[in-house]
């Protein structure tokens, strides 16, 4: 079997499994924004985004971390380093997943949110860890080329339990809470973290994991900084702007622009799985300094995730209104016009190609550390200027004008440092 050939089945099974989980993580929003109308679902959305930043110092950068290691050492069949980092990971994740409940904790004790938003952030506090274990388990999974296997848990699995229970729920004539959301958050993810662990167990069988551990620790420390920087701009250019909205703004405008993001996790669908099944493949070839076939594979990468994408953002842009009246209710309207905006910024994200992906595999990921600063400090003073004029319309103006920001300056790093080009060409 060819090398086109194996990507494109690898990338059809994962993009087909990211599909089903996107599908029901999809169904289930629609379930919650209906049922709890614009206001409460903006204060769930925005208990969500908080303890999205509770995980960030925890895990920022450690997954991609671990892919690109795990398959430079299976590559060197340097197991025994490997092993190392893997159990390296889990105490780095756990202790500092552990530091962050305690300050979210204390800033809870402050008053600085309402008590009703309060009272939800304290009973979401053990989802920091169990985010944080996840995203390591999946990234060995990912990291031993079987992104198939990391993504089921929580792609799959989990959102598909919460779709049982919440339609139990409404059947059987409960009232859907957001208190009630956050127990169903935490079920689930408990259930993906066991589910990951015994799937890590069986892909493990594979690799000689008998040997002694060793460990490379300020190795690891050094390569996580740029890794860390780079994922905290990233989470910042998606959940800052809800954070902002929730300060400067109203619960309403998050709903409305948490909707919008509902399109979006489909539209990114092609990217993401492309950038989960050749994550590992970049990482290995541009090791063996195989360049052709590194610019080859981000060729046809780049191809099928605008195939996939591009598509659709046209349909999400001309049927904007149509489709979030009938799925979200007219309550959700002003969504539409978030929609297009952030629609537009998808699109250059998508024929721009995995740029970030590239720095991250190929070990240049500390020169786009300036990149990402001038990044998040242009999101930032956007998000400060245009939510007290525009609200939600003016949090999408600014995610979408970061998001090309980063994607320009990246593929010129991409270009600059390893002569690789990521973006669509005919």
């Amino acid at each position: 079997m060819t090398k086109e050939k194996t990507l494109l089945r690898a990338f059809f099974g994962t993009a087909g499994l990211q599909l089903i989980g996107r599908g029901l993580t999809v169904i289930t929003g629609i379930l919650f924004a209906r049922t709890l109308g614009p206001e409460e679902f903006g204060r769930y959305s925005f208990v969500l985004s908080v303890i999205a930043f509770a995980v960030l110092p925890a895990t920022a950068g450690v997954p991609q971390l671990i892919i690109r290691e795990t398959a430079r050492y299976v590559a060197d069949q340097q197991h025994s380093f490997m092993i190392g980092m893997w159990r390296w990971s889990c105490r780095y994740i756990l202790a500092l997943s552990g530091l962050s409940m305690i300050v979210l904790y204390i800033l809870v004790g402050f008053d600085i949110w309402p008590y009703s938003t309060e009272v939800l952030i304290v009973s979401a506090l053990l989802l920091i860890p169990f985010r944080g274990i996840l995203a390591r388990q999946t990234a060995i999974i990912s990291g031993l080329r079987r992104p198939e296997l990391a993504q089921f848990p929580m792609l799959i699995i989990a959102p598909l339990i919460t779709l049982c229970i919440v339609g139990y729920l409404l059947l059987s004539g409960y009232q859907l809470s957001s208190q009630r959301l956050i127990y169903i958050q935490l079920a689930t993810h408990a259930l993906g973290v066991v589910l990951a662990y015994l799937l890590l167990k069986h892909v493990t069988k594979s690799v000689a994991i008998s040997c002694k551990a060793q460990f490379q620790v300020k190795r690891w420390q050094k390569a996580l900084l740029p890794f860390t920087v780079l994922t905290i701009a990233g989470a910042m250019n998606n959940e800052l702007a809800t954070l902002f909205l929730g300060i400067l703004g109203s619960e309403e405008a998050i709903g409305y622009f948490k909707v919008a993001m509902q399109g979006i996790t489909l539209l990114a669908l092609g990217l993401q799985a492309v950038n989960t099944v050749s994550g590992p493949r970049i990482a290995g070839l541009y090791k063996q300094n195989k360049i052709e076939d590194t610019q080859k594979l981000l060729t046809q990468s780049v191809k099928l995730s605008v195939l996939s994408s591009v598509p659709f953002a046209l349909l999400l842009i001309v049927f904007g209104e149509e489709l979030v009246s009938l799925l979200f209710g007219h309550d959700y309207l002003p969504a539409a016009g978030l929609l297009t905006i952030l629609c537009v910024g998808q699109i250059v994200n998508v024929c721009m190609g995995s740029v970030g992906l590239v720095l991250n595999m190929t070990g240049n990921e500390r020169s786009t550390l300036r990149a990402q600063l001038v990044t998040l400090a242009l999101t930032v003073i956007l998000l400060l200027t245009l939510i007290p004029l525009f609200q939600a319309t003016g949090a999408a103006i600014a995610v979408s004008a970061g998001l090309v920001c980063w994607n320009f300056i990246m593929a010129f790093d991409v270009y600059r440092l390893t002569g690789l080009k990521t973006w669509l060409r005919f």
